[in-house]
């Protein structure tokens, strides 16, 4: 395969009849979703849309997604999935950002789009989104377009923008394709499987993590609709007799928390694929009690693809490592001057652009050069070389705080304050120190109820991390500061002590 709708025109000469997705009590088979895709793609021609142009989609999880990726493939345009959870403005700033020729919308989400357009400085046309059987009813021509290079940009997927504006990744046909395969291998994904796809499609992790896996294998997806409640999930996962998905640590914990996975016969789920952000020690040991399935770790960015994987025989040897390189990805471990750290040590993780990452970001050359250098992509994550290939991420390098000349990664404070029974969420953070340059803050949501004070958080702290890493403040919110994929923007927490200066990180 060379080009992104191969995974569908080749499934469907493989599989045929074969169920490729459901969703809800609606199912499409290989042949008939190929059948809606070439019949969308026609519609897409007749409305202008070509080969190069952008073509975008603002839709929650369905059963029209797929169809509708594959068919801005069919015709050599580019796919711009949009947030679903973007308000009007930032809807307005994707389109601008990409113009796309197209917007393709769901209807419950056309009165938003139709807000957005008040804000578009491109000549973007909003399109009504049909469901997917009406193109069951057309004539769906095979009219594929010609393609002469696998480096042709596929997709632009924005990023989750957690430090300001989000900025478009554009991927290639050839490092969507190597990332779906790298999965799939790593994941032991075969067509036997089930899989259920509970995370977003307009995110990597749903559509190139889960979607495009599971159908390039020929194993059944399971489209989890919009939200995440714990009960309906472990209905899927019995009904379905699924058999590989991937949770975040979060959905891992609601799962748990809700007892769900004792209401419900989890028996055939052999595989836990996990990866969005660390897991704590005392939530893996349940998940590995609660469930009998092997555990794997992901790693990955919007910028790199997905590049490494902690099996489950290495969380024996690596119980808290993040993972280690996975084919065909290359990394690296380096210090400011580029060198490779050693054993035991910090560094930069940098990713070799080919053939996983981005080309680079849409129309922002600058943003381009700072991040991929000399045919390296710069993570700005922080990881400890555990040796042998393996590694633990300890934090972003612009949420590093340095507190007398000392390195802090708050995330190690994060884990240690998860882990109080009264705190629902914490987020560190630094802040100015007339001494020391930077002291250590952390926002703190209690559990429900819970009277928490500053001293005896303080005192907890100080029974479980050296005296430079203890929290020096404590701040108290019912929430944290979330964007649309619901990172933590930590740079708002920041925001109110920085006013007076200029932080050096």
């Amino acid at each position: 395969m060379t080009h992104l709708h191969e995974i569908l025109t080749e499934g469907a000469a493989r599989f045929g009849g074969r169920v490729a997705v459901i969703f809800r009590e609606r199912r499409l088979d290989y042949d008939a979703l190929l059948h809606a895709a070439r019949a969308l793609a026609a519609e897409l021609r007749e409305a202008g849309a070509g080969p190069g142009d952008r073509v975008a989609l603002l839709d929650e999880n369905s059963l029209e997604y797929p169809v509708v990726v594959f068919a801005i493939s069919l015709i050599g345009a580019v796919f711009v999935p949009v947030n679903f959870r973007y308000s009007a403005d930032e809807i307005a700033y994707v389109v601008n950002d990409s113009a796309p020729r197209l917007l393709l919308v769901s209807p419950g989400y056309s009165a938003r789009a139709v807000e957005a357009s008040a804000r578009f400085e491109t000549g973007t046309r909003i399109v009504a989104l049909k469901p997917a059987e009406d193109f069951l009813t057309r004539d769906a021509p095979d009219a594929d377009a010609a393609f002469s290079d696998t480096n042709e940009p596929a997709m632009v997927m924005y990023t989750s923008g957690t430090t300001g504006f989000p900025k478009g990744a554009l991927i290639s046909h050839g490092a969507y394709l190597a990332n779906v395969e790298a999965i799939a291998n790593a994941g032991e994904l075969t067509g036997a499987d089930t899989l259920l796809v509970s995370l977003p499609l307009f995110h990597n992790g749903g559509l190139i993590a889960l979607l495009m896996p599971a159908l390039s294998r020929g194993a059944p997806a399971v489209i989890l609709p919009r939200g995440f409640d714990p009960d309906h999930v472990m209905s899927l996962v019995e009904d379905h007799a699924i058999t590989v998905t991937m949770w975040v640590p979060t959905m891992l914990a609601m799962i748990l928390e809700a007892g769900a996975n004792k209401r419900h016969y989890a028996g055939s789920l052999a595989r836990i694929w996990y990866g969005s952000s660390p897991i704590a020690p005392e939530l893996f040991a349940r998940v590995r009690a609660a469930f009998g399935a092997k555990l794997y770790q992901f790693y990955g960015m919007t910028e790199t693809g997905m590049t490494a994987v902690l099996k489950p025989e290495d969380h024996d040897i690596h119980p808290q490592g993040t993972g280690k390189a996975m084919p065909p990805a290359t990394l690296r471990i380096v210090d400011t001057s580029g060198a490779d750290v050693a054993a035991g040590e910090v560094g930069e993780l940098i990713s070799k652009q080919t053939p996983l990452g981005m080309l680079g970001y849409l129309g922002n050359e600058a943003a381009t050069r700072k991040t991929v250098r000399d045919g390296w992509i710069h993570t700005g994550d922080m990881a400890r070389n555990l040796g042998d290939g393996y590694f633990l991420l300890v934090d972003r390098k612009t949420d590093m705080i340095i507190s007398g000349a000392e390195n802090i990664y708050p995330r190690e404070i994060e884990k240690v304050l998860m882990a109080h029974p009264h705190v629902t969420e914490a987020a560190v953070f630094g802040i100015p120190d007339p001494v020391y340059g930077e002291a250590v803050c952390a926002a703190i949501v209690p559990a429900e109820g819970a009277d928490l004070q500053e001293a005896d958080l303080i005192a907890y702290c100080g029974e479980r991390l050296a005296g430079y890493k203890k929290p020096k403040h404590f701040i108290t919110r019912t929430e944290l500061p979330r964007n649309a994929a619901g990172k933590v923007m930590k740079h708002l927490l920041r925001a109110p002590f920085w006013k007076e200066r200029e932080r050096a990180i």
